[in-house]
């Protein structure tokens, strides 16, 4: 079998000569090592490199991403994976730059975020939030969905397209690999506010993940009318090493029924729909996929006990 054939086979249920492989990301400073020469691959390294190039300007940052793309391949042939998946990156033009290792995203003189990169750990991330926004989370959460379902029922959801880096390496390596689209992302939140809105004010936390569904299930029908494998990688990190962060019930009463939803029509649209997250999912996975019937899994998190 070649690697399209390997996917197709493994994700119909058919037999296959071995099982396709699929990494969804490669810290640079691996890949580096592995290729002999510096290379852009994923994690928080991706991240501040591409920070940098962004700072440097447009031609830059196009120089920068050509050779992202690049790397993934090579390593990828290095190997033998069959999977292409475009790496999580960084996409955000800082405001500013403070010094070598540390930026300021959004407004300097409003809401904005101090983001620092660490050489020792290669880790890049949020150190600081400055909000002056005078709203409630309740009074976000609205303004939010609000938006959301005014898209929808504008039509704004015609507007949907590809993302450009996904046709770029389609176009590219499409023929080599069996390239995979992220996207349909369905998540209540991770952070404290998110949490504690499922608690005060569940009915719009409901329809915020109605409305991504609806949005999720329109781009599948996009992907599926694309030149590429039709396979999505979605979900939302929902958990950690001790669980979901909220209750199976909390589940079942939100999430469960636009999830179901999404999943329905991409099956209807002949998208294979891929739920990902980090952490312990066990509570909850007979729900994702027996009563939802996800038919596929991104991530098992080894360190949070999912061994089986």
């Amino acid at each position: 079998m070649n690697r399209h054939e390997r996917c197709l086979a493994a994700i119909q249920g058919r037999p296959v000569d071995r099982p396709p492989r699929y990494l969804p990301g490669v810290a640079c400073e691996v890949a580096s090592r592995v290729l002999g020469r510096p290379a852009h691959t994923g994690t928080g390294s991706l991240h501040y490199a591409e920070t940098c190039a962004l700072m440097e300007g447009e031609a830059a940052h196009r120089e920068f991403e050509e050779q992202l793309f690049e790397d993934v391949a090579a390593f990828n042939r290095a190997f033998d994976i069959e999977v292409y998946r475009i790496p999580w990156r960084q996409r955000a033009k800082p405001a500013r730059r403070v010094d070598e290792f540390t930026f300021v995203f959004g407004d300097p003189e409003n809401d904005h975020r101090i983001f620092k990169y660490d050489p020792g750990t290669h880790e890049f991330g949020c150190v600081k939030t400055v909000s002056r926004c005078p709203l409630s989370p309740e009074d976000r959460l609205r303004q939010e969905v609000e938006a959301a379902e005014r898209d929808i029922r504008n039509g704004r959801l015609s507007d949907l397209a590809l993302p450009a880096d996904y046709r770029r390496v389609l176009e590219k390596y499409g023929r080599e690999f069996f390239v995979v689209c992220n996207g349909g992302y369905i998540s209540a939140g991770l952070d404290a506010d998110d949490l504690m809105l499922i608690i005060t004010d569940p009915d719009w936390v409901r329809r915020k993940l109605w409305a991504q569904a609806r949005r999720d299930a329109a781009f599948g029908r996009l992907l599926a009318g694309g030149p590429g494998g039709g396979v999505l990688l979605g979900g939302g990190d929902m958990a950690g090493n001790s669980g979901p962060f909220y209750s199976p019930a909390h589940f079942r009463d939100l999430m469960l029924p636009p999830l179901a939803h999404l999943v329905s029509a991409l099956k209807a649209a002949g998208v294979h729909y891929i739920f990902r997250s980090d952490g312990d999912l066990r509570p909850v996975a007979d729900m994702i996929f027996g009563e939802a019937g996800c038919p596929g899994y991104g991530e098992v998190d080894r360190l949070a006990g999912m061994t089986a």
